[in-house]
């Protein structure tokens, strides 16, 4: 006679914990959507050159860090650094990935531009091919020579910065304006004498050439950074995006640390290079989110040099912290900032 009674109170208590459980999921679920990266969206476009130095935005974007942090993120790819700032400039990105010797270039101009952060590093991956048919085998036999380079960029800071080191007056070369596709065909049909490269061409060279060109080093006459850079009213106005694209860069990062052969092969996919290529690149660069007080005497180096080639009006020396978005990195990972304020 007690079974109807039971049934009744046994039906009440699963109402009543079915009632508390539904209440905890709403309030978790209203908790998740609170602190989710989906609970906003941002889109973020960025002009990427399609070069090993801008490793880790392709391989944020490829692995899906970006998205992790919330971030609808647009690439856009160009051949180098110097044209992906261009994208930047004309207001078609709203971040860019370049050298930084355009970026110095610009700033002189007056471009109004911010360093979000260094994203990959080099002191040893340029180098001066030379064909040994044209009587070039040591530095000196670069005198009177037709040398391509893409000038403005990196390539050409780095052709003087050799020079300056093997004693060579750099107004006793003839130099030969080229875009980074066009070196290894120019050198190959006799247009110039030898050409200033970085990775992967400078690699791609040695391989089409083998025996008949020199390869000639300067090691750390230019410690070169690529840097991850955008409109000053940009980065002011979205920091919350910014953190969170550092953070995409820093998990990448990590990945390229934690495993170096995917990371590599997958990089290597993404740049369409053969593994053979690519290999030599992935030695010469690393790839780093920082901000370093060393930094600071490059750009003022650059900047004297780019005077120097009146690629700027002459002026004083810009303050080239006021250049460095370091708020960005401090609020997400300051112990990689180095930078004296």
């Amino acid at each position: 006679m007690h079974a109807p009674i039971l049934s009744v109170l046994m039906r009440r208590r699963a109402l009543v914990a079915g009632g508390a459980a539904a209440l905890l999921g709403s309030l978790y679920a209203l908790n998740r959507r609170s602190v989710a990266p989906d609970a906003w969206k941002s889109n973020v476009r960025i002009a990427v050159p399609l070069v090993p130095h801008a490793g880790l935005i392709h391989l944020a974007a490829a692995r899906g860090f970006f998205r992790d942090r919330g971030l609808g993120v647009t690439l856009l790819p160009q051949t180098y650094g110097k044209a992906a700032l261009a994208e930047l400039l004309r207001g078609q990105a709203d971040l860019a990935v370049a050298a930084d010797v355009p970026v110095v270039v610009e700033v002189l101009k007056g471009a109004p531009l911010s360093i979000v952060a260094s994203v990959a590093n080099a002191s040893n991956e340029l180098a001066v091919l030379g064909r040994i048919d044209r009587g070039i085998r040591t530095p000196g036999d670069l005198r009177g020579r037709r040398v391509g380079v893409t000038l403005g960029t990196s390539g050409e800071y780095f052709l003087w910065a050799f020079l300056v080191r093997n004693r060579i007056a750099p107004q006793s070369l003839q130099l030969i304006d080229l875009p980074p596709s066009r070196l290894i065909e120019s050198l190959r049909n006799g247009l110039v004498d030898g050409i200033a490269a970085w990775q992967p061409v400078r690699h791609e060279a040695e391989l089409a050439f083998g025996d008949l060109i020199v390869s000639l080093h300067a090691p750390d006459a230019y410690a070169q950074n690529y840097v991850l850079v955008g409109q000053q009213d940009y980065v002011l106005a979205h920091q919350r995006e910014l953190r969170h694209v550092v953070r995409a860069l820093l998990d990448a990062e990590a990945f390229v640390n934690a495993n170096s052969e995917l990371a590599k092969e997958t990089l290597a996919g993404l740049l369409k290079l053969s593994p053979e290529t690519f290999d030599p690149s992935w030695q010469d660069v690393t790839l780093k989110v920082e901000q370093q007080q060393a930094q600071l005497v490059t750009l003022e180096d650059v900047a004297t040099w780019a005077m120097a080639r009146n690629y700027a009006p002459s002026q004083p020396m810009p303050n080239f912290v006021s250049h460095l978005a370091l708020d960005t990195l401090l609020a997400v990972s300051p112990e990689r900032v180095t930078v004296v304020r």
